[in-house]
């Protein structure tokens, strides 16, 4: 199984997360890794195998959301999950974001030991 690639996103931590980020810059920040997966998904050569293309987004700790190409299935599938737990709420909506058309939304509250608040964690890519 090859490897999955992923790219996490490219601005200072401070720009998207803290008390001093702001919903509109997030937001901007989220935007264009939805508008580079678009790029990535529809540069693709699929004649090659397997090929999908998801940003997977950590809400509110946004310095943590990536964009990732899948070369496996069944990887995928574990990533993207068969349900979007957080119906009828899509972070796309909360933020006024505009995902690809193709793509779907996935989302789950996520608390880890770390964590002081509820993490959101959602998959917004391409149908496996």
């Amino acid at each position: 199984m090859e490897r999955p690639t992923n790219w996490k996103i490219p601005v200072h931590e401070a720009l998207v997360q803290g008390p001093q980020a702001s919903v509109e810059v997030q937001a901007f920040c989220i935007q264009q890794l939805l508008e580079a997966a678009n790029h990535l998904s529809h540069a693709a050569d699929r004649s090659q195998g397997y090929y999908r293309v998801a940003c997977l987004l950590t809400w509110p700790w946004v310095h943590q959301s990536e964009i990732t190409i899948f070369y496996d299935r069944d990887y995928y599938l574990s990533f993207l999950g068969e349900t979007n737990a957080l119906m009828p709420e899509r972070i796309s909506c909360v933020l006024a974001l505009h995902a690809p058309v193709n793509f779907i939304e996935y989302g789950h509250d996520v608390i880890q030991d770390d964590d002081e608040i509820a993490v959101q964690w959602w998959r917004i890519g391409e149908p496996a």
